[in-house]
């Protein structure tokens, strides 16, 4: 009995103090055209939570570790708080992102509970760009790549969308992976999703006990296919509400895209 005791104190001790703190980075290659002549770089972060009892060196870690990788674009795939807007003040540190073509972001679930045009606001005012339900066009050494954001699927307004040429490689930004479930073939070559933090508590063997998608375990992290299209979900970098990591760290995403 006390060895059960204190085995569960010490995963207590691992999922809230160990885990939380050990930062992956999870690096992808998806080429988007049959024969690549140029790359691009993209760092991908998601899931802050910004607003429980994260520490602000954390929040500069993340920076610093996503700047060492020298991307050319980062996105960030909301859920910036837990509940409240002016908790998006503990995010500050992300000012310091380095990209030569830009910052861009959209909003998750969270961000919808209390006055998400305060968040939207918070990160332009840092120089970053909304790109919800909007699409920008990237040239990398002459090739040119598509990137569209949907607005959140929960308690936002994702708007229909589309490729505007359909010979340029296309990448589509959202928060929730269910995006998946009515994405056609070709509509797009490259989805990057956040929201399920890979379950946050994945056992030996069986995995995460329950994800926060429609699309079940299938929405666990990493990168998978459907209708032909891959995904990359990410697992975030903060938890919600305080709940525990255990066999899902924190991550930085680096998707490299052949163009």
């Amino acid at each position: 009995m006390y060895l059960l005791i204190a085995l569960a104190v010490l995963i207590l001790i691992y999922g809230y103090f160990i885990e939380p703190r050990w930062l992956a980075v999870r690096k992808y290659r998806e080429p988007l055209i049959a024969k690549p002549t140029t790359w691009l770089k993209i760092a991908f972060l998601s899931d802050f939570h910004a607003g429980g009892a994260i520490p602000a060196n954390w929040w500069e870690r993340i920076v610093l570790e996503t700047n060492a990788h020298a991307p050319d674009i980062v996105v960030l795939g909301g859920d910036f708080v837990v509940d409240h807007a002016s908790a998006v003040s503990k995010l500050a540190p992300l000012k310091d992102l380095r990209a030569p073509d830009g910052v861009f972001f959209v909003l998750g679930n969270h961000d919808f509970l209390d006055r998400p045009q305060d968040i939207r606001t918070a990160f332009v005012d840092m120089g970053f760009a909304d790109l919800t339900n909007r699409s920008i066009r990237l040239k990398q050494e002459g090739k040119e790549v598509e990137i569209q954001g949907l607005d959140d699927h929960w308690y936002g307004a994702p708007q229909p969308f589309a490729r505007s040429n359909p010979v340029v490689p296309h990448i589509l930004i959202a928060h929730e992976p269910d995006v998946m479930l009515d994405l056609e073939h070709g509509k797009t070559d490259l989805v990057l999703v956040g929201h399920t933090h890979g379950g946050q508590i994945r056992l030996p063997i069986l995995g995460a006990p329950w994800i926060p998608a429609k699309l079940g375990r299938f929405a666990d992290g990493g990168r998978k296919m459907r209708n032909g299209v891959p995904f990359v979900m990410g697992r975030g970098l903060g938890q919600e509400r305080g709940r525990p990591r255990i066999g899902a760290r924190p991550e930085i995403v680096i998707v490299e895209v052949g163009v």
